[in-house]
């Protein structure tokens, strides 16, 4: 990682590289990125993990998932994706069922265990480059667009200098930011993060909320962060989505009565405690 380089300056770097995000938020389409209708995921068990599950995520959203441990955040998100499907309702991409046609314009960083011994013999380029893989004409080939692309991505990140290195030698900030290069390395028009700061230090969490902010703000990526930080999430989501195997908040971040609203999630009484302008 570079150290003292402006966050700013490696996120805006790729704005004359992708068009894709900002692309689909110039259109003003009305159809949703994400379309969820009375989802219900249940597991062997009768376990529910989520119920009645409908919401919608429009175009350039910064949308902030939110709730307790085992409310079904990661599966839900999973769903979305496709790796997990719905006994009951419906999921849609970009308009249409989810398929692998629809998954290639999203970017997905599921949870990173930061514990892990990540003794795995990829330099940082190599991982970012297998993002390149459901684009490619020739794999295992890559050809030089998608070199181009990951070079693209490594700078956008602010992570070029670490090329060569092992990802098995990086700290989690800095294994976090690979991550979501790998995932932007196929220009994305949706960005979707579970939980990405799970394990990493106060200073590498900061930087890599600002560039979530600029991806979203400047390059129009439509994102979906699930967080356990309150305070965070207000800051940055447009739209919050709190759940705990059911809806019980999706709206404007302006109309988001965290008091109430998560104390009903939770089931017992929690008080917010502001800090500036954010709990």
């Amino acid at each position: 990682m570079k150290e003292g380089k402006p966050e700013m300056e490696s996120v805006k770097s790729a704005e004359s590289i992708h068009d894709g995000g900002r692309q689909n938020l110039a259109q003003g389409s009305a159809q949703p990125v994400v379309e969820l209708h009375d989802v219900q995921v249940t597991y062997p068990g009768d376990i529910v993990a989520l119920e009645h599950i409908s919401l919608k995520v429009q175009a350039g959203d910064f949308l902030g998932l939110i709730g307790p441990n085992g409310a079904g955040k990661s599966t839900l998100l999973s769903v979305i994706v496709g790796l997990v499907k719905p006994t009951a309702g419906y999921v849609k991409l970009f308009g249409a069922p989810v398929s692998a046609e629809s998954l290639r314009k999203v970017g997905f960083v599921p949870q990173t265990p930061h514990t892990k011994d990540w003794n795995f013999p990829a330099t940082v380029y190599e991982t970012v480059l297998l993002g390149r893989v459901p684009l490619s004409n020739h794999f295992p080939w890559f050809d030089a667009e998608d070199h181009a692309k990951a070079a693209q991505a490594l700078e956008r990140l602010g992570i070029g200098d670490l090329r060569r290195r092992s990802i098995n030698e990086l700290s989690g900030g800095q294994l976090q930011r690979v991550f979501t290069a790998k995932a932007l390395v196929g220009d994305p028009q949706l960005l979707i993060f579970d939980e990405p700061t799970s394990g990493v230090d106060a200073h590498a969490k900061s930087e890599f909320y600002s560039i979530l902010e600029h991806l979203n703000k400047d390059l129009g990526i439509t994102t979906i962060l699930s967080l356990h930080d309150i305070g965070v999430v207000t800051r940055l989501a447009k739209t919050i989505v709190c759940v705990n195997r059911t809806l019980y908040f999706d709206g404007k971040t302006k109309d988001f009565d965290a008091g109430s609203i998560l104390s009903r999630a939770y089931g017992y009484p929690i008080e917010v405690v502001e800090h500036g302008e954010h709990p």
